[in-house]
């Protein structure tokens, strides 16, 4: 699967995936959103704002098992919460999407305490890997 097709997937199922995974409801999102940033630009895959002040930043990547994809989404991830925290004034979820969740990612975000969590989305399956951080919490 393409990330482009991954992204189409996630946002198909944007409000099931959301109150599944507990985000909260979604008051709007906006696909390739571009952080406000000076001298330069960057795009999270998704945004989503919740109705209850909190915010969602999703990055997909869907290289099968492929390290350099998951240790891009990951510094990708914390970019992203460093801007929209000012925006936000709180630290967003941080969630990085795959196709398969390598077992190494995943320990090196519970191990190191990042605020990232994991969602493995296929056709047929949804599994929600939160690292026990608060992300979000209000």
């Amino acid at each position: 699967m393409k990330e482009k097709e991954l992204e189409d997937y996630f946002i198909d199922t944007i409000e099931h995936i959301s109150e599944s995974c507990y985000w909260g409801e979604i008051e709007r999102f906006e696909r390739q959103y571009i952080l406000p940033i000076k001298n330069g630009r960057i795009i999270a895959d998704v945004m989503i704002w919740h109705k209850d002040g909190t915010g969602t930043c999703v990055e997909i990547k869907t290289g099968t098992n492929n390290r350099n994809d998951d240790l891009m989404g990951i510094s990708q991830l914390l970019l992203y919460g460093t801007v929209m925290e000012e925006l936000l004034t709180k630290l967003p979820r941080l969630v990085l999407v795959r196709p398969e969740i390598s077992p190494l990612t995943f320990t090196m975000i519970e191990r190191f305490n990042l605020p990232i969590a994991l969602l493995q989305l296929t056709d047929n399956k949804c599994i929600y890997l939160s690292n026990g951080t608060k992300n979000n919490t209000t």
